[in-house]
């Protein structure tokens, strides 16, 4: 980025030097650009505009600049994939983690981030449909477990002829819908509904949201182990990874478990879902936005080289943790984590990672690391 381009950003625009989120909305979502100036960028709502976007600061120092979503096209030449996303992220409703994940997916099945980008989006939308068929088996299965009378029936539900299972399940959903002060039909729909909910998370069985945290355990042992070989390799960057993983990595766990644990009482999530659908959407949602970002680290770091200026790339794309997360962990979870004082030292010494690589070769690199997180 030439020395003109950087004075008209730093006039237009609004640099925030230090920038301290206290919610993840005001954080954003992390949004899977591949021109290389748009990298780390993160879509929220925006104050006097539908959207803004929240890009580190170009020059290599300190801060953020916060732009409204439409200028991005003034503060680069961005790829025609990126300016597809652009105007596609434009027309959500909200943005979340999951709506961002869904919209990147549809704008890299057109083709526009390579054959690779395309057809990993195809795999993820198979996957995920999968996933949710399994979610509603599984709660299905539950609701037979917690409904049917002591000793009714000595075959677990899962180990049942899928005939005998299917009139087990009508038998019990219809046994609850009453419960419910609901027609039986009512309780199919919100158990469907519900699986869409916990596909990721998954029920009694492991799911994306818990694969995704085993990625980021991996991570944050393979970077420790780097820097305990090389310590005077980008030493203050690594530590700032795997701080910054460590206390994840407590609170992606402790938000999961909590989604979890909520199928045990069926009876009170499905009252739940009736009553208070929304809040319950949020509650569900917590281990998705403390991960939100990472799956780019974690994809830098696969494609490697493992060597110093990667880890310098991740640091500077290490996700702020909001105060709002505090919030969402049980006084019962003690926090060991927290991250070092001196983060914002760490990420403006993250001056310039473009050097000794064309334009072309970093956005094929970005369309590899799009291919490895959707």
């Amino acid at each position: 980025m030439s020395k003109s381009q950087i004075a008209a950003i730093r006039q237009e625009f609004h640099l925030v030097t230090r920038f301290v989120p206290t919610t993840f909305l005001e954080r954003g979502v992390a949004t899977p650009f591949t021109t290389p100036q748009l990298a780390g960028a993160r879509a929220r709502p925006g104050e006097r505009s539908s959207l803004e976007v929240i890009v580190p600061n170009p020059t290599g120092g300190q801060g953020v600049y916060i732009l409204p979503w439409g200028s991005i096209d003034s503060l680069c030449n961005p790829t025609l994939h990126d300016r597809r996303l652009n105007e596609a992220v434009l027309l959500l409703r909200g943005v979340t983690p999951e709506a961002i994940r869904h919209t990147a997916r549809d704008v890299a099945a057109e083709g526009l981030a390579g054959r690779g980008a395309q057809a990993a989006a195809r795999r993820a939308r198979e996957a995920e449909s999968h996933a949710c068929l399994q979610a509603n088996f599984d709660l299905l299965l539950e609701v037979v477990r917690q409904v049917e009378l002591e000793g009714e029936n000595p075959i677990p539900p899962e180990q049942d002829h899928p005939a005998a299972l299917e009139w087990r399940a009508k038998r019990a959903v219809s046994r609850l819908a009453p419960r419910l002060h609901c027609l039986p039909e009512t309780v199919v729909l919100m158990l469907e509904q519900l699986a869409t909910c916990f596909g990721s998370i998954g029920v009694g069985r492991t799911a994306h949201i818990s694969i995704s945290i085993a990625r980021l355990v991996r991570l944050r042992r393979e970077v420790a182990e780097f820097a305990e070989q090389k310590p005077d390799d980008n030493a203050a960057e690594a530590g700032l990874v795997v701080s910054s993983a460590d206390l994840t990595i407590q609170m992606a766990k402790a938000t999961l478990a909590d989604a979890q644990e909520l199928p045990s009482d069926i009876v009170g999530l499905l009252q739940r879902w009736a009553a208070d659908p929304d809040g319950l959407l949020r509650l569900l949602a917590r281990p998705d936005w403390l991960l939100d970002g990472w799956d780019r680290i974690c994809a830098l770091w696969e494609l490697g080289p493992a060597a110093g200026r990667t880890i310098a790339e991740m640091a500077a794309l290490v996700p702020v943790v909001p105060r709002e997360a505090y919030e969402w962990i049980s006084q019962s979870v003690r926090i060991a984590s927290q991250l070092p004082a001196h983060r914002g030292k760490i990420v403006q010494q993250f001056e310039d990672w473009r050097t000794g690589a064309t334009v072309c070769d970093l956005i094929a690199r970005n369309e590899a690391l799009l291919a490895k997180t959707l």
